[in-house]
């Protein structure tokens, strides 16, 4: 898992991006992809009767002695049941269970779904091989399959709630909410306590604009999930459906990265089946879903101490270490992580966001190419490499970068405008406004873009590149959809531009007004300075000189 999240805040036209480091940003959970080598599979078992498939067997020579040697046992016991033809299926089944319960339990999931397979086929009325097939299958993507096993395991055995919340939530990503309200509310049925059922539906309410049962399947889930930051982000959503929008703000303003989860005893209790450094990795990812930090560290550092070469375990340590505010021990870890694989590009990626964050811009920008040179699409990192090389000055370098992501993502407005900063730092006023003219052109809806261009076509201190009747079109219409202080004030300049200044000082003098009342004396006292000018200077026309530091970069 390695999403990544650049905080932004934006007090006025175009601000610096503020990047903070997320959870989302920081844990790169290990798969079971990572977890064995499955490249190179030691051997095939062979099916030991017509109607079974064979079971690809992982290589575990990389793995810890302990788990190495549970896994190997298992795999014996398979083997020889499968070698005795008298074995019979009901005991050759469990076999083929237990084995794929392994291996789901370390997530290898490919020769876990050929084990449950060979055991549905052996005993087709266990409902556990069935339901445990239809996870994995949903757990790959392929939601056809897995919705035939659910309903197989339901056929077998209909009072087992997981079941009917994992057929609601397939249903709900196909937009097939019909569906989805039946299993859930069959869920409800069993389990009044389901979180998850009674989220579901809230879910499917807000999909179908129903925003009065939203709020209160979603307030039901609440409380029965304190936990599930999650939450607070459809809740938003949906009381300002209801109009309720001081109490959508409040849970927007709550929102977070834990999800609900439905209590699950057949895939719970396949982690007591793990051993060694990857039990303490499990327990540490499940600490830091919740953010119990402190716990996470300590289930990390049990890793570790079990497997001191553990790729993950320093990696997820410096994740958890980060959360706690411990910046010197989060980048120790993530150097450890770059020390035992130096290519991994997550490690520099984190390097580079914790190192940007204290200041230590040169070091910075390393990691961050270097995580570009592994993932050049990934425009996280090109975005962040973009700030760095423009708050040290290398603004060519920055303009290129930010260039690029623009180009891989041309609906990103904040690299766009970041651009232009860039560009108005050095002089380079006319290619600033082309790059503006572009975007709003393509995107003519982005205020941001909107009234940035119209801030330049006011203001710009290459006074032929002016149009203030185009600047007054194109502010006025966005001042009139927000009313906000900030683009008012670029009506403002308009209106000066174009000589209007009565009007241009009226409309100051109305915006001090509204903003005076505020404990944002700054601006007041920049609007007053504005003001003075506008009353008494003929041209009124406005300053060049303030733009760029105004819009330009933050050094």
């Amino acid at each position: 898992m390695n999403t990544r999240y650049l905080k932004r805040t934006l007090p006025r036209r175009i601000s610096r991006t503020i990047f903070a480091l997320t959870l989302a940003t920081m844990v790169a959970w290990t798969t079971g992809a990572n977890l064995y080598s499955q490249s190179h599979q030691a051997e095939v078992l062979a099916p030991p009767a017509a109607g079974l498939i064979p079971v690809n067997l992982p290589d575990t020579g990389d793995l810890e002695p302990e788990v190495r040697e549970q896994l190997v046992t298992a795999v014996k016991a398979l083997t020889a049941a499968t070698n005795d033809p008298a074995t019979p299926a009901l005991k050759l089944a469990n076999a083929y269970g237990t084995v794929g319960e392994l291996y789901q339990a370390y997530s290898l999931n490919s020769p876990a779904i050929e084990c449950y397979a060979n055991a549905t086929r052996l005993v087709p009325s266990d409902f556990r091989w069935a339901y445990l097939l239809g996870k994995l299958y949903e757990l790959e993507g392929n939601v056809q399959k897995a919705i035939s096993h659910y309903k197989i395991a339901l056929r077998l055995s209909s009072d087992y709630p997981p079941v009917f919340v994992n057929l609601g939530n397939i249903y709900l990503q196909l937009n097939s909410l019909d569906d989805a309200e039946q299993y859930f509310n069959r869920a409800l049925e069993i389990d009044r306590g389901s979180g998850a059922a009674q989220y579901g539906l809230g879910q499917a309410a807000l999909s179908k604009r129903n925003y009065s049962s939203a709020v209160a399947y979603l307030e039901n889930a609440l409380k029965l999930s304190p936990e599930a930051t999650r939450l607070h982000y459809a809740l938003a959503m949906a009381y300002r459906g209801v109009g309720q929008l001081e109490k959508a703000q409040d849970h927007l303003a709550r929102t977070g990265s834990v999800g609900v989860r439905a209590s699950d005893p057949l895939v719970d209790r396949l982690q007591d089946l793990v051993k060694g450094a990857r039990l303490h990795l499990i327990r540490g990812r499940a600490a830091l879903e919740v953010r119990r930090y402190a716990d996470a560290v300590r289930e990390f550092r049990k890793a570790i101490a079990e497997q001191p070469s553990s790729v993950p375990a320093h990696l997820n340590l410096g994740a958890a270490l980060s959360q706690t505010g411990d910046v010197t021990g989060a980048v120790a870890e993530f150097e450890e992580t770059l020390r035992l694989d130096p290519q991994h590009l997550n490690a520099h990626y984190n390097l580079g966001l914790l190192l940007a964050q204290a200041n230590r811009h040169p070091e910075a920008i390393a990691h961050l190419r270097s995580t570009i040179a592994g993932s050049p699409n990934d425009n996280n990192a090109r975005f962040l490499l973009a700030q760095e090389l423009a708050l040290v000055g290398r603004f060519d370098e920055a303009d290129a970068e930010f260039a690029k992501v623009v180009q891989l993502d041309p609906n990103n407005e904040e690299a766009l405008l970041n651009r232009v900063k860039v560009l108005l730092a050095q002089k380079q006023y006319r290619q600033a406004l082309s790059i503006l003219e572009n975007g709003h052109t393509q995107f003519p809806k982005k205020q941001l873009t909107t009234t940035t261009l119209a801030y330049l076509l006011a203001a710009s201190p290459q006074v032929g590149l002016r149009d203030g009747k185009r600047a007054l079109e194109l502010a006025g219409t966005v001042y009139e959809a927000t009313a906000a202080i900030d683009h008012g004030e670029v009506v403002a300049m308009a209106l000066a531009e174009l000589g209007r200044c009565d009007e241009a000082a009226a409309l100051l003098r109305g915006l001090i007004a509204k903003r005076s009342d505020t404990s944002d004396t700054e601006m007041v006292e920049k609007l007053k300075a504005e003001l003075s000018r506008y009353e008494t200077a003929r041209p009124c026309r406005p300053r060049g000189d303030s733009i760029i530091s105004d819009v330009g970069p933050r050094p």
